[in-house]
């Protein structure tokens, strides 16, 4: 708003103020007060609902010719984003956050209470599965409705999320990408490394073979399926 022309004169001792200058004076002072109230940033708190704390949550509001104001975020035990010199006027203010839809609603400022936004998830929270063994892991994605796009063991070995075979049942999930608590998206997937299988392999007791001669050791040694190594012979 523009200022109105204002002719200032000041009065001599004992000359009486007409009425015509005491409106003047009144109505400069009204222009000042407006003028004020329409050049000076107004102040708007908005709550975000939806996200865990610690989210990466961005506010913005957005002016009616484009320019973008961003809120600086809550200062702890703070919980309300501020946005500082807002022009009187109306206003798009719009929250978004890895993995939740944004949500906007339009606001005027000055305003006298604040805004709330409400995100609602777009994609599932990755789950804490360090430590699990790969079977309770893969459950605990299900549930989560994550899809599994790669399993590796600790030794770079492929391992089939559908079927990962009994021997890597009891595997432990040592690295989980993304990190717990970050969203999954579909066309990624998560991704697990794990511990190797561990291989269990037959044994037997091996008999004695003092005595015997060397035909005879290997015969007994073949009947148990077992592989003559390397005989030394001494005198």
């Amino acid at each position: 708003m523009a200022l109105q022309p204002f002719t200032a004169r000041e009065a001599r001792a004992g000359e009486p103020v007409t009425a015509q200058a005491w409106n003047d004076i009144v109505r400069a002072v009204v222009d000042i007060r407006a003028f004020i109230e329409a050049t000076t940033g107004a102040r708007l708190e908005v709550r975000v609902a939806g996200p865990p704390a610690g989210a990466a949550v961005r506010v913005s509001a957005i002016a009616g010719d484009g320019a973008v104001t961003d809120a600086a975020a809550p200062v702890p035990p703070g919980e309300s984003f501020t946005l500082l010199d807002l022009l009187p006027g109306p206003y798009t203010v719009r929250a978004e956050a890895p993995g939740f839809t944004p949500a906007t609603a339009a606001v005027t400022v000055p305003a006298a209470a604040p805004v709330t936004l409400t995100l609602a998830r777009s994609a599932p929270a990755m789950p804490a599965l360090f430590g699990q063994t790969l079977g309770q892991a893969l459950t605990a994605l299900q549930t989560a409705g994550i899809v599994p796009s790669r399993v590796v063991d600790i030794t770079g070995r492929e391992v089939p999320p559908a079927n990962p075979g009994a021997e890597f049942g009891e595997s432990l999930v040592l690295v989980q990408l993304p990190d717990p608590g970050e969203p999954v998206a579909a066309s990624t997937g998560a991704q697990l490394v794990i511990s190797a299988a561990l291989e269990v392999e037959a044994t037997v007791e091996m008999p004695s073979l003092a005595g015997l001669t060397l035909n005879e050791a290997r015969r007994v040694l073949d009947e148990l399926g077992l592989v003559l190594g390397r005989v030394t012979t001494r005198s």
